[in-house]
């Protein structure tokens, strides 16, 4: 076909209202995603101390409280809502006496622990049961609400604790709502 033959059957083509198209063929695919539940902790530090001085004691009445603000700071990534809950692994802190022979092991209870988000009442430890820390929605350690510190208080009583350590270990759940 010559170009003068191509014009003529352009032109007619464009007068007939039919435009000239190559052949074609379409084919529609699926596209499937899984997106699988997730959910992640971290925390800045895993270690809270207090260090009970005389200084700290009332002297009528023998009770030393002390804080610890902002001692760990959770951050929460979630694509669901979430729970971080919290409760210690034992009914009492374990305890090494600085003299063994003189000072039994006071069993000191759980509860002269207490923990706290923001401006609310501490919230003591009682025995091994579980407790909510903070409650949240889905998005980013970023998110405001996703980063969760916590406050420590703790108590001692002259009468009551010997001296010597304490520990007492704490576990944090996270969990999908």
């Amino acid at each position: 076909m010559n170009t003068k033959n191509l014009l003529i059957c352009l032109a007619m083509s464009a007068l007939c209202g039919a435009p000239l198209l190559p052949a074609q063929a379409t084919k529609q695919i699926t596209v499937n995603a899984t997106v699988a539940e997730m959910i992640s902790l971290t925390v800045d530090n895993t270690n809270v101390a207090f260090a009970f001085v005389a200084a700290d004691y009332d002297a009528a009445t023998g009770i030393a409280t002390k804080q610890v603000l902002a001692a760990t700071t959770f951050s929460v990534s979630s694509n669901r809502a979430w729970k971080l809950s919290a409760k210690a692994d034992t009914a009492a802190f374990s305890f090494t006496p600085i003299a063994p022979a003189v000072d039994p092991n006071p069993a000191k209870p759980s509860s002269a622990l207490s923990i706290r988000t923001g401006v609310v009442a501490y919230a003591p430890f009682s025995g091994v049961t579980s407790q909510t820390v903070a409650t949240g929605t889905s998005g980013g350690s970023g998110k405001t609400g996703n980063k969760v510190p916590v406050d420590y208080q703790m108590t001692s009583s002259l009468n009551l604790d010997p001296p010597g350590a304490y520990v007492l270990t704490v576990t944090y759940t996270l969990v999908a709502q």
